[in-house]
């Protein structure tokens, strides 16, 4: 359809138009402020992070980062994120983090993914950056409801 007018010119475009591939954002994980208390860590001495745990948290991590960041998104909290209000969470955050530009870059709100039936693990998230913050195997860091 051509409209005619003499104050409307048509657009014009180069006749190869190049589309830039679209890249997908997926996360990437950072481990540098996960909490000090050895119940919530990675670190050795602590007893409720166990080989289990361990395994399922490394298994989760590579399964939510070979998928794009809209599609875990999108899943149910079972299999992706769920949004937790920072008000609810009961989790000392890491005083480099706090005073770090960090945590004023990130959203307000907590996310967590799960473990099956051996924890939680909560974080931050700035776009596709998710700061791990704790790992919840007694299911103590906030409510959980269903």
């Amino acid at each position: 359809m051509k409209i005619k007018s003499k104050n409307f010119k048509s657009p014009s475009f180069p006749k190869k138009t190049k589309i830039k591939p679209h890249h997908t954002s997926r996360f990437a994980f950072n481990f540098s402020f996960l909490t000090k208390d050895s119940k919530y860590n990675l670190d050795n001495r602590g007893t409720t992070i166990n080989s289990k745990v361990r395994w399922k948290f490394l298994e989760r991590i590579c399964q939510l980062s070979q998928e794009d960041i809209v599609k875990v998104l999108g899943y149910n909290k079972k299999q992706g994120l769920e949004k937790i209000p920072e008000a609810e969470v009961r989790l000392r955050i890491h005083s480099d983090f706090k005073s770090s530009d960090r945590y004023k870059e990130c959203e307000d709100d907590y996310w967590v993914f799960r473990l099956g039936s051996l924890g939680r693990v909560l974080g931050k998230k700035n776009s596709n950056i998710f700061y791990v913050m704790s790992i919840d195997a007694t299911f103590d860091q906030y409510d959980h409801g269903s």
